[in-house]
């Protein structure tokens, strides 16, 4: 690989590193149509980036408090990259790697390593993503059927507990906003 294209997969990274921190994915940066994700979290089905973008623009990014990326690189000779993340759940932090892989111009490909360990924590933050995590899962990544399973699950006893305690109260609030825009945005 060329100089050139080495330093365009870096700034692709730098890009994904500055979306996470900033706590909102653009849709520019991944191949949205034929571009997946899968988790060592769950198992290896593939989930489509459109999906990943949506569902952390709506769900994810709405109740962690904050993201920190310490590292991204590139390795030319397999022309992928990670970025490793520390994820905020208020005081308890989740660290993940993901490996990278690129198409044209964007990110294609991803595979997120974490412990699964992890959502077994009994803290409010960590338990509303156990569930957001859960939705997507039993759905099959189908974003209207995702959309719809969230928003039944916060008119649950469940969800309504989630919305009216500390310190998930705020989360809940974001995140039914931002299933009303995706919902208007989907024309649904």
């Amino acid at each position: 690989m060329t100089a050139p294209a080495a330093e365009e997969r870096l700034a692709l990274l730098a890009r994904f590193r500055t979306m996470y921190e900033g706590c909102q994915f653009e849709p520019g940066l991944f191949d949205l149509d034929q571009g997946y994700l899968q988790t060592t979290l769950s198992d290896d089905r593939r989930m489509p980036l459109r999906f990943f973008v949506e569902y952390n623009n709506a769900w994810w990014f709405a109740l962690i408090t904050g993201v920190t990326v310490p590292m991204i690189s590139y390795d030319p000779a397999t022309d992928s990259g990670a970025i490793v993340l520390d994820i905020h759940y208020e005081q308890d932090t989740l660290r993940a790697m993901q490996h990278v892989h690129f198409g044209d111009g964007v990110i294609n490909r991803i595979r997120t390593y974490a412990s699964n360990t992890f959502f077994t924590l009994p803290r409010p933050l960590v338990e509303l993503d156990r569930y957001g995590n859960s939705i997507w899962l039993e759905t099959g990544y189908d974003l209207a059927a995702s959309l719809a399973a969230a928003e039944t699950f916060l008119d649950t006893p469940a969800g309504r507990q989630f919305a009216g305690s500390a310190p998930t109260k705020p989360a809940v609030g974001r995140i039914r906003a931002n299933l009303t825009e995706l919902r208007a945005r989907l024309g649904s």
